[in-house]
């Protein structure tokens, strides 16, 4: 295809049966069609201005990443917390990337990244599968002939099956300040994901028949819950409320005329009040976590243990805030609860929350022992209702 002496077009000629020579103008870098004359072909391509105004080649990396955040339809799709998580990595690949055109990227490429980041397998996972939507997304407006990303093949995530021990509890609870001992808590006892906890806020709670519970709609599932709460976690919630009742109190009587609607009083806010950023409450709690990390390796120098190790009985025993959900399923497990009863509360499906219940729950003694005295205290000759119906329908061999 011969250039065009104006920058940034290229053009071929065809000549027709009747001897006229019709012309087709494509853009340079994405090979896109602009049209049959310069000057609408010049026009088109000055739409592109935003982007290379900003220093953006065309049918870049980084001009893949601008369009895809720019679609409205599909960002529309997204959860806001999933918007989040996508722009960081965007970020990244744009700061690594930016300028590689994307015709540029070969299947080996794509392995190499894979084969470098095999020792963070969840970030590799997510930056191919980005990848792979915005090359899939070039290969539709036919920048490129194939998407090279397609079927990465997963690195594996090992299921983590940690879960806090009280005296892990205990520890953290002595360290952390009062707001973070709270959070702990509803971590904890509500069973829920920490985005939904810094989002609770003194709206969400009531009482009935002596019980707070807590309303909330899961940011990642939209299920609705109506969850109890336990009474380790109620005398906290009590003196929150009552702070959130004083903090109005005293804001009532000093601000006059108010406009716009009043923001929510959270149950864990961040030191200037308002929601927690991401990245300043997970800052904040591994604060604690180091503290405690500290403590422990002081005790074990003191013991005798190598510096190596150490390092490993710290990597044993460190907790992440996600634990606390599966601490808290596996705890309402122990306790006798259902599956469906901790469903009811955690908010899982039945069938997947039987599979965490499975994964994370061993065939422990104190399982079993519990199972025992259940049946133990269940003294009755007579069969009942509901298995004599499941042994006339067949279901027990």
């Amino acid at each position: 295809m011969p250039r065009s002496r104006r920058t940034g077009l290229n053009v071929t000629r065809y000549k027709r049966s009747d001897g006229s020579v019709i012309e087709y103008f494509y853009d340079r870098v994405t090979k896109k069609f602009l049209g049959h004359t310069r000057e609408a072909a010049l026009d088109r391509l000055s739409f592109q201005d935003p982007v290379t105004e900003a220093g953006i080649v065309p049918g870049s990396i980084a001009a893949l990443i601008v369009d895809y955040l720019g679609d409205e339809d599909v960002q529309g799709r997204l959860r806001e917390s999933t918007r989040r998580l996508y722009r960081g990595y965007l970020d990244r690949m744009r700061d690594d990337w930016g300028d590689i055109p994307a015709r540029a990227i070969t299947r080996q490429e794509i392995m190499a990244i894979k084969k470098r980041m095999r020792s963070t397998p969840r970030k590799a996972n997510q930056i191919l599968s980005l990848l792979q939507i915005l090359l899939a997304r070039a290969k539709e407006q036919g920048i490129v002939t194939e998407n090279v990303a397609e079927r990465f093949g997963r690195l594996h995530i090992a299921s983590r099956v940690q879960i806090w021990s009280y005296e892990m509890e205990d520890e953290f609870l002595a360290r952390a300040r009062p707001s973070l001992q709270l959070a702990y808590m509803l971590l904890l006892y509500t069973v829920q994901r920490p985005s939904d906890v810094l989002s609770m806020d003194a709206s969400l709670i009531s009482e009935r028949d002596g019980r707070l519970f807590i309303a909330l709609r899961q940011s990642k599932t939209g299920t609705l819950l109506d969850v109890p709460v336990h009474e380790r976690l109620a005398g906290l919630l009590r003196e929150r409320m009552r702070q959130i009742d004083q903090e109005t109190a005293s804001q009532s009587g000093n601000v006059v005329g108010r406009i716009g609607k009043q923001s929510p009083k959270l149950l864990v806010p961040s030191p200037t009040g308002k929601k927690w950023a991401r990245r300043n409450f997970s800052r904040a709690w591994d604060q604690v976590i180091a503290r405690m990390a500290q403590g422990a390796a002081r005790k074990l120098f003191r013991e005798g243990f190598s510096k190596e190790e150490v390092r490993e009985q710290l990597d044993e025993n460190h907790r992440q805030r996600r634990d606390l959900r599966r601490t808290g399923i596996v705890r309402l497990a122990e306790a006798g609860a259902t599956t469906p009863q901790i469903a009811s509360i955690s908010g899982h499906g039945i069938d997947y929350c039987q599979r965490i219940i499975d994964t994370y729950l061993p065939r422990r003694t104190e399982v079993a022992i519990a199972g025992m005295q259940l049946w133990e205290q269940h003294q009755e000759r007579e069969t009942s209702k509901v298995v004599s119906i499941a042994a006339t329908r067949g279901r027990l061999g």
